[in-house]
């Protein structure tokens, strides 16, 4: 009898891992910008989403550089200490590449940059975790779901709402508390909000720290 060949499933949402070649070509890619620019900022932001990632490229793309997302890899580049460093005192960066933050090379001043990031900010969809500063709570009835298709309806009643089906209209049958001022937002909370298009949270850049070309480092 022929061998029965096992089919195997192949699964196409798995993200590939960054090759060696990959990681090289960013380091590369990195230390030759450096001596570019006439200074490096490491700026920290929250709710950060693609199209105002666009925007702010865009903006400073004529006199800068913007690198975002690796920061392990960029920490390389930077040299994780003084004989590492890429260029004079550039390791001295390195720490402050963690969690949500960015490397800014530049030719702009560090008082532009400040400018812009202090009135650069404008409303997003809020996160789980996201202390609310408002109260906000649906009421009951037909008319707080209006506006959505009516086979939405079994998916808000997964995300915790009280909700039946009454003539193709979706009826909230009890108020619902969906911010409450002071506190953290549930992932069930965020997935309402953005359904309902209420954006409670704002996109913030605040620079942390930034090294002149001439090797002076200094902590904002």
């Amino acid at each position: 009898m022929p061998i029965t060949k096992r089919k195997r499933t192949q699964v196409l949402t798995k993200t590939k891992k960054k090759t060696p070649e990959k990681k090289e070509l960013l380091v590369k890619k990195l230390k030759q910008s450096l001596k570019k620019y006439q200074r490096a900022i490491i700026f920290q932001y929250k709710n950060l989403s693609t199209n105002p990632l666009k925007e702010i490229q865009q903006a400073w793309k004529s006199d800068s550089k913007l690198f975002i997302g690796k920061n392990k890899v960029m920490q390389v580049g930077l040299g994780k200490g003084e004989e590492q460093s890429a260029t004079k005192n550039s390791y001295l960066l390195s720490p402050f590449l963690k969690g949500e933050t960015g490397l800014l090379l530049t030719n702009k001043t560090l008082q532009e940059i400040q400018e812009y990031c202090d009135t650069y900010k404008i409303p997003e969809f809020a996160r789980a975790g996201h202390i609310s500063d408002q109260t906000i709570v649906l009421k009951e009835g037909i008319d707080t779901l209006k506006g959505f298709a009516h086979s939405i309806e079994p998916y808000l009643r997964k995300l915790g709402l009280n909700t039946q089906l009454i003539n193709q209209q979706i009826v909230l049958n009890e108020k619902f508390i969906l911010a409450q001022e002071g506190k953290p937002l549930t992932v069930e909370q965020t997935k309402i909000l953005r359904l309902m298009n209420q954006k409670l949270a704002y996109l913030e850049i605040a620079p942390l720290c930034v090294l002149e070309k001439n090797g002076t480092f200094k902590k904002l």
